[in-house]
């Protein structure tokens, strides 16, 4: 049994953790944090679990969003990032404007490159929101939006002010 100690004191490292992550901005190194540079873009990936759309705002205030991918070598990129332990991350994709036309968040135009498991998507739990499954290879999936999953944030190396 939990008790209501060990949740204040959960609550409050949560709560610590994302403080943390919005004061601290262009340096974040809370936990397991760190942005991580790939090409001209940086990346990082945030093991506080979260909604779809409770992700993209922590992305948005820091002044990035929730990862895109338009190649295979982001692909691989972002698999190594995910490591073994992570398993499932959001990343920023939805057809939630229109079902079956799956857009990247960032500036809404389709996706050009996908590597969706086979079957997917498939409308699964009304999936309307794309996650990316690291199990011995890594596929994309849609699930819904609700659910609390780990996520990579993405911002241009070019944005940053300092």
């Amino acid at each position: 049994m939990i008790s209501s100690a060990m949740m204040a004191n959960s609550f409050w490292m949560k709560t610590v953790s994302l403080i943390s992550i919005f004061v601290l901005g262009n340096s974040i190194t809370t936990g397991h944090c760190l942005w991580v540079k790939f090409k001209n873009k940086q990346y990082m990936l945030v093991d506080e679990p979260m909604t779809w759309m409770d992700a993209q705002s922590l992305c948005n205030s820091i002044d990035g969003f929730l990862a895109t991918v338009s190649n295979e070598e982001e692909m691989r990129f972002i698999k190594s990032m995910t490591g073994v332990s992570t398993n499932i991350v959001w990343l920023g994709a939805t057809d939630m404007f229109t079902e079956g036309r799956w857009v990247w968040i960032e500036d809404l135009k389709p996706m050009s490159y996908t590597t969706w498991y086979p079957g997917q998507p498939n409308n699964g739990k009304k999936g309307n929101c794309l996650i990316g499954y690291h199990y011995n290879e890594f596929y994309w999936h849609d699930t819904g939006c609700y659910s609390k999953n780990r996520f990579i944030c993405q911002r241009s190396v070019k944005r940053r002010k300092n």
